[in-house]
């Protein structure tokens, strides 16, 4: 999927996931944010191949799980790119201020 097109949030894919829970929902989306500039942070902080590819991956499947879909699709890219994509993570750094700025 194309970050550009891809969808900020999908809130059905954690409302399925929590079976309809409020709370759940709540905890885990609380979860997800916070641990948000930890992820992106490993996947700067990598060095070499398999580090920015298990980072990236790490990323990917937080974000695919709450339904975050454009920052999981920016990972799913990252998943297949070189270590340090400066391109790839200003992008990603947009996606996150997007991501964040739904929930002001």
């Amino acid at each position: 999927m194309n970050p550009e097109s891809a969808p900020v949030f999908l809130p059905h894919r954690l409302l399925e996931i929590t079976g309809g829970d409020t709370e759940l929902f709540d905890d885990l989306m609380s979860e997800f944010r916070a641990h948000l500039p930890a992820y992106v942070g490993a996947l700067r902080a990598a060095k070499d191949r398999a580090g920015w590819k298990a980072a990236a991956h790490r990323l990917k499947g937080a974000a695919q799980a709450i339904g975050a879909e454009a920052i999981g699709s920016i990972a799913l890219l990252a998943e297949l790119s070189a270590p340090g994509d400066s391109a790839l993570l200003s992008r990603l750094d947009a996606e996150v201020a997007r991501f964040s700025g739904t929930f002001r």
